[in-house]
C-alpha cells in the first residue's frame, strides 16, 4: 500500500530545501518526490544523484520518485510523476514498464480517469485549498475531491494548502493521503511538522 504521507521536495536543488528534506526523512515521512521546475536537466540529475544517497541513509525503505524527468527516474530506478510537464502516463507507463511506480496530476474528474486508464498508479488532485505555490489558481474544495475519489480506481493523494488540521477532512472525501510541500519545508520545524501530519493521519484513519 502506498504511503498517506507524501512530501513533494520543490526547489531540491537548493542546499538549505534540500537539508529540511533530509530532516523531514528524519523525522519519518515516508515518501518523496523531486521536484524543480526551474532548473535544467543537468542540474536536476546531478541534484538528484547527491540527494537520494542521503534520504536513503536516513530511511532505507523510504519510496522515492522524481517529477517530469523521465531519464532521471530510469537512471535512478526511482518513481515518476507526470502532469501538464513531461511524458504522457501512456508514455512513460511504455518506458518504465509496469513495475515502476507512476504517478499524475490532475485537476478534473477527467483527467484523472484518463490518468488511470492509461496505468497510473496514484494520482494527485489539486489545489483542494488556496495555495501559495499556485497563485491565483482557485481551489477545487472538498467536494471535488470527494467526487474524483469516488470515481477514481486507483488511490487519491489531496494537494494544495494541506496543513495538519486539514487531514481529516481530506481523508473523510475519500483521499488515500495527503502530499505536502510548504507546511512541512518552510516550517521552523521540519521534523515537529512531520510529527504533526502523521499524527493526523493516524487519528483521521482511526475515527473513519
Amino acid at each position: 500500500m502506498l504511503p498517506r504521507l507524501l512530501l513533494i521536495a520543490d526547489r531540491f536543488t537548493e542546499p538549505r530545501r534540500a537539508d529540511a528534506v533530509r530532516r523531514a526523512v528524519a523525522a519519518g515521512v515516508p515518501w518523496v518526490q523531486l521536484r524543480d521546475h526551474r532548473v535544467d536537466f543537468d542540474t536536476f540529475a546531478r541534484a538528484a544523484e547527491a540527494l537520494v544517497p542521503m534520504l536513503k541513509a536516513e530511511n532505507p525503505n523510504l519510496l522515492l520518485s522524481v517529477n517530469t524527468n523521465l531519464d532521471v527516474a530510469r537512471r535512478l530506478g526511482l518513481g515518476l510523476h507526470v502532469g501538464r510537464r513531461g511524458p504522457s502516463v501512456a508514455e512513460a507507463r511504455r518506458q518504465l514498464g509496469s513495475g515502476a511506480l507512476l504517478g499524475y496530476s490532475a485537476h478534473d474528474l477527467d483527467a484523472a480517469r484518463q490518468a488511470a486508464d492509461e496505468g497510473a498508479d496514484y494520482l494527485l488532485f489539486s489545489p483542494v485549498f488556496p495555495t501559495a505555490s499556485k497563485p491565483g489558481v482557485p481551489a477545487v474544495g472538498l467536494e471535488a475531491l470527494a467526487t474524483v475519489c469516488r470515481a477514481a480506481t486507483v488511490p487519491v493523494l489531496a494537494l494544495g494548502g494541506i496543513t495538519p488540521e486539514r487531514v481529516s477532512a481530506c481523508l473523510q472525501q475519500g483521499a488515500h493521503g495527503v502530499a505536502v510541500i510548504s507546511a512541512i519545508l518552510e516550517a521552523p520545524d521540519p521534523a515537529a511538522a512531520v510529527q504533526q501530519f502523521l499524527e493526523r493521519i493516524e487519528n483521521a484513519l482511526h475515527h473513519r
